[in-house]
């Protein structure tokens, strides 16, 4: 008995750890998307032909706001994908725990 409780722990364990793990990659590419539409914004009213520099691998890199503006489009809409399908998962993964708990009549005890 004690062997079959030990199993059901780690899965729990496992299942906890996923979510939140979801949770905070959701939270962090939320703020990423959040400061490319800051910097999007501020680049619209901006001179097409203005220096920018932005971070690409490492590497602070000069361009223009016109050749700018796309690639941060991109990168905000591909940001957009992203989060939606990590949140699809996220609720996924929360059903699954919910029917593995119920399945396997699991009672959370809070000491």
């Amino acid at each position: 008995m004690d062997q079959r409780n030990n199993v059901f722990q780690i899965k729990y364990n496992n299942f906890k750890n996923s979510l939140e793990e979801l949770q905070e990659r959701v939270i962090q590419l939320g703020h990423e998307k959040e400061e490319h539409e800051v910097v999007l914004k501020t680049l619209k009213d901006s001179e097409s032909d203005r220096k920018v520099y932005r971070m690409v691998g490492g590497a602070l890199v000069e361009t223009n706001v016109k050749d700018s503006i796309p690639i941060l489009t991109t990168k905000k809409d591909n940001l957009n994908k992203t989060i939606e399908q990590l949140k699809m998962q996220l609720v996924k993964t929360a059903q699954d725990f919910e029917k593995w708990k119920k399945d396997n009549k699991i009672q959370v005890v809070q000491q």
